[in-house]
């Protein structure tokens, strides 16, 4: 005859259990508030990626206008097929860079490279296609 034995829980270890599983809680809620990643520990992954959403040209002023977002708050480098142009003004979301004299009608690529303090982050590479001026 086999005889069933019901144990009342501990309450000293159901406490202590309660207390493991809140401390537990409260140590990851504080290191993610702190930019620590629970798995790896590499903190804040550094500033987001600019990404380029359209571009345009006023061609009286000969500027490139680069509208996107994540462009920073130090002025950017714009490139137009490798070489880079000045940027005359910028801000989050666009940037307004000179176009070089006598370009020729055709299809360039542009990235944006935004300068951080911790490291340049580029752009996607997006084309755009202008007329000669």
């Amino acid at each position: 005859m086999r005889r069933t034995v019901k144990l009342k829980p501990d309450k000293y270890m159901e406490n202590t259990m309660h207390k493991v599983t809140l401390k537990t809680v409260f140590l990851i809620l504080g290191l993610t508030a702190c930019g620590i990643a629970a798995a790896g520990g590499r903190g804040n992954p550094g500033p987001l990626a600019p990404w380029v959403v359209k571009t345009s040209v006023d061609a009286k002023e000969k500027v490139l206008i680069v509208t996107g977002q994540h462009f920073g708050a130090a002025a950017p480098t714009v490139m137009l097929s490798g070489q880079v142009l000045e940027v005359k003004r910028f801000s989050e979301n666009e940037v307004v860079a000179s176009l070089p004299h006598r370009l020729a009608p055709a299809t360039y690529g542009v990235t944006v490279t935004t300068n951080g303090v911790r490291n340049r982050v580029t752009s996607n590479l997006f084309s755009t296609t202008l007329a000669g001026h």
